[in-house]
C-alpha cells in the first residue's frame, strides 16, 4: 500500500487501478487501515490516481460504511472545495449504506448533511442533482424523515430531479418515467443492502481464516520449540550419562 503513494504518477495510477480491481471484486479484503492510509495520503497523489482511489473507496463505502465515520469531514471538504463528482459518489455511498445499517436518527443526520451541502452556493448543479437522488434513496427507507425536510427542497423545484423528489414526498401521481426512476432507486437500495450483508459475512469468513492460520502458525512454533527443547534435553542426558 505504501508504494501507491511514491512520487511517480505512472506508478500511482497503475497501482490505484489494481487496487480498484481488488476492491470492486472483493471489498471485504480492504481493511479500515487501508482506508485510513488512503485518506491520509490522498492529498499528495496525482489527480488521475485520486479519481480511481475515490472509486476504490466507493466500493468499500457501500459495504463497510463504518470505516468512513472518521473521514466524513475530510470527504465532505473534498466535495465542497473541489466539487469532485467521484468524491461525492463516495460520500453518497457511505451515507446511504450507513442509513441501511443504522436507524432513523442516522437518516436525519445524513439528510441534514446533504441539505446543508445542497444550500451551499458553491455546490455545482451536477452535485445538486445527485443530492436530490441521494435524499430520495434515504426516503425510500425513512420517508417520514424525508417528508419533515420538504420545505428545504422547494427553492430548487426548477430542477427536474428535485421536482420528482417533491412528488415522491407528496405521494403525487407519477408519470411512467418517474415511476421507473423510483423502481430503479428501490433496486439500488436493495443492491446496496445485499452488498452490506454479503460483505459482513465475507469479513467474518476472512477473519476466521486469518485466525485459523495464526493458530496453525502458533501451533507449529510451539511444536518446533517443544521438539528443540526435547532434543536439547536428550542431548544433555547423553552427555551426563557419558
Amino acid at each position: 500500500m505504501n508504494d501507491l503513494f511514491i512520487d511517480n504518477a505512472q506508478n500511482q495510477y497503475s497501482l490505484a487501478y489494481l487496487l480498484w480491481i481488488i476492491a470492486h471484486e472483493h471489498p471485504e479484503l480492504i481493511s479500515s487501515a487501508h482506508v485510513n492510509h488512503i485518506f491520509n495520503s490522498i492529498s499528495g497523489t496525482s489527480t488521475h490516481s485520486v479519481n480511481i482511489l475515490f472509486q476504490v473507496l466507493s466500493c468499500v463505502a457501500n459495504c463497510q460504511p463504518h470505516f468512513f465515520d472518521a473521514h466524513r469531514a475530510q470527504l465532505l471538504r473534498v466535495v465542497t472545495e473541489e466539487q469532485n463528482i467521484l468524491a461525492f459518489i463516495c460520500l453518497q455511498q457511505y451515507l446511504i449504506a450507513s442509513v441501511i445499517v443504522g436507524d432513523e436518527q442516522t437518516a436525519n443526520e445524513n439528510l441534514t448533511l446533504l441539505i446543508d451541502l445542497l444550500k451551499d452556493n458553491g455546490t455545482s448543479n451536477d452535485i445538486r442533482t445527485r443530492i436530490f437522488y441521494a435524499c430520495q434513496l434515504i426516503g425510500l427507507r425513512y420517508k417520514q424523515a424525508l417528508t419533515a425536510r420538504r420545505n428545504d427542497f422547494i427553492a430548487f423545484d426548477s430542477n427536474t430531479t428535485c421536482r420528482m423528489l417533491l412528488d415522491f414526498i407528496d405521494g403525487a401521481k407519477m408519470t411512467e418515467e418517474n415511476q421507473a426512476a423510483i423502481e430503479l432507486a428501490q433496486s439500488e437500495m436493495g443492491q446496496i443492502e445485499k452488498r452490506v450483508i454479503k460483505t459482513e459475512y465475507q469479513v467474518q469468513q476472512v477473519t476466521q481464516v486469518v485466525q485459523q492460520q495464526e493458530l496453525n502458525v502458533s501451533t507449529m512454533i510451539q511444536l518446533e520449540t517443544f521438539s528443540l527443547s526435547l532434543s536439547f534435553s536428550v542431548g544433555n542426558q547423553h552427555l551426563c550419562s557419558s
